[in-house]
C-alpha cells in the first residue's frame, strides 16, 4: 500500500483520498464542530477499527443516513489535530506529527491515544508510548545535559496537563504507564508532589513505578537509583 509517511498528519488527512487510491468507497465524513473541518475516510476502514463508528454508520442513527459523523471538540481529546492523526494511523499504522516543540508533541500523542480510547480503536497504544519515550530520551533537561547525569532529565517537557490527561486512560495503558515511569526520577528529586496529592490515580501509578525501580536488585552505590527510562544512574536528593 502506498503511504506518504514523509508527510505530517495534517497533509495526510487532507490528501488521503488521492494519496491512497487503494481505499475506494463507500466513503464517510468526519466533521469537527464548531470549526466544521471535514475529512473523508473509507467507511469499511473506519468501522472495522472502531465499534463505536460502526454503530454510528451501520445502525439506525442519522450518521448512517447522512454518512457524516459530527464530533464536538473536547479539550485534550477531540481536535482537528487528533482526528488528522487518527486518519493517518488508520491508513498507515504510523503517525508523523509536524511539530517541533517536544512538549507539544507529547500533547499531540496524548490527544491521539485518548481519541482512540474514546472510540475503542486499539493497536495504537504501544506505538505512542514508545514515541513519547523517544521524545523524553532525545530531549533531556538542558542543565542536566550541561552538568552531567545527577539531575532528573526526563521531566523537562512533561507538563501538569500531560499527567492529568494520562490519568483518564485506563490503568495499565502503555501511555499512562510510560509517563508515570518517566516521572520517577522527578518525584525522587522532589517534583510532582502536588500532582500526586491531587490525582490519586497518578499517585498510585507513580508509587508502583518507584517501588519497582528501587526494588530492582543491583550493585549500584547506596543512595543512587537507575532511571527506568534512560538507564542512567542518579543520586537521590536528600
Amino acid at each position: 500500500m502506498a503511504c506518504a509517511s514523509e508527510d505530517g498528519a495534517q497533509h495526510f488527512a487532507t490528501k488521503s483520498i488521492s494519496i491512497l487510491p487503494l481505499y475506494y468507497g463507500p466513503l464517510v465524513k468526519i466533521r469537527i464542530k464548531p470549526s466544521n473541518d471535514e475529512y473523508a475516510i473509507s467507511k469499511d476502514l473506519l468501522c472495522t477499527n472502531s465499534p463505536v463508528f460502526s454503530a454510528m454508520f451501520k445502525g439506525p442513527f442519522k450518521e448512517s443516513q447522512q454518512m457524516i459523523a459530527e464530533l464536538e471538540e473536547m479539550e485534550y481529546v477531540v481536535s482537528v489535530r487528533s482526528v488528522q492523526a487518527l486518519i493517518q494511523w488508520l491508513y498507515c499504522r504510523t503517525v508523523k506529527f509536524s511539530i517541533n516543540d517536544p512538549g507539544e508533541r507529547i500533547t499531540a500523542a496524548l490527544e491521539l491515544v485518548r481519541l482512540a480510547d474514546k472510540y475503542i480503536i486499539v493497536g495504537i497504544e504501544a506505538q505512542m508510548a514508545q514515541y513519547i519515550r523517544e521524545i523524553i530520551v532525545a530531549n533531556p533537561h538542558p542543565i542536566a545535559t550541561l552538568y552531567g547525569s545527577r539531575r532528573d532529565t526526563n521531566t523537562y517537557w512533561i507538563a501538569h496537563e500531560h499527567i492529568i490527561s494520562a490519568s483518564y486512560l485506563r490503568r495499565g495503558h502503555p501511555v499512562r504507564q510510560i509517563l508515570a515511569t518517566a516521572c520517577v526520577s522527578g518525584y525522587l528529586h522532589h517534583k510532582f508532589f502536588k500532582e500526586a496529592e491531587e490525582y490519586p490515580s497518578f499517585a498510585a501509578d507513580l508509587l508502583l513505578e518507584v517501588k519497582s525501580t528501587l526494588g530492582r536488585p543491583n550493585s549500584k552505590p547506596a543512595g543512587t537509583f537507575e532511571d527506568p527510562i534512560t538507564g542512567r544512574i542518579f543520586e537521590l536528593r536528600k
